[in-house]
């Protein structure tokens, strides 16, 4: 019987394979009515980046005991952001109410008639080594607006903060990665 060897290495000290840490990001709303006076909103968690392509599924009479599977129809999925509910912070509620009178017909979008947004979010470096900390990678999320704004139970026997989700329909989104480890290799923000 033959015993099966391997070579090891004296240590992988060399090789980057730390994953990204998900738990430093910021987020950008470029919105006209958020972006004046709040153009990075801090968030606790953000859900939903992922997309979906349909199987349609094929037969041909004679050749059916397989079927051909082809791409169909892709949708992203909707995207939740979540943050504590802080004092004199309305501008969410003011998105949303902004598409309620828009669709009501009552107008309420101060004359513009645009109530989508982009919106960025950027994956931060972790562990940070020097001052400056460089994206990671990158999300620009196109077209979004809200189609849900839902706030955490009251309970006066709890002991925890008031949250918000925010749930925003979108048409797709892009992606950036850094292509090396270090505060060298970084992306460019979204123009």
């Amino acid at each position: 019987m033959v015993n099966p060897t391997t070579r090891q290495q004296p240590s992988f000290s060399h090789i980057q394979t730390d994953p990204l840490r998900n738990f430093k990001f910021q987020a950008f709303i470029h919105h006209a009515d958020l972006s004046d006076r709040q153009p990075q909103m801090g968030f606790m968690s953000i859900s939903g980046l992922s997309i979906t392509t349909d199987v349609v599924v094929y037969r041909q009479g004679g050749m059916n005991t397989t079927t051909q599977k082809m791409p169909g129809q892709s949708d992203f999925a909707p995207i939740t952001l979540s943050r504590g509910l802080i004092v004199g912070d309305s501008d969410i509620f003011q998105w949303v109410q902004q598409i309620f009178m828009v669709m009501q017909g009552a107008g309420g979008n101060s004359g513009r008639d645009e109530f989508r947004a982009n919106i960025d979010i950027y994956l931060l470096d972790h562990p940070v080594t020097t001052q400056d900390v460089t994206y990671k990678a990158g999300w620009r999320i196109y077209n979004a607006w809200p189609t849900s704004l839902a706030f955490g139970d009251l309970d006066a026997g709890a002991n925890g903060v008031e949250l918000q989700q925010l749930t925003l329909a979108h048409e797709g989104w892009d992606f950036r990665i850094a292509s090396t480890y270090g505060p060298d290799g970084q992306i460019e923000p979204f123009q």
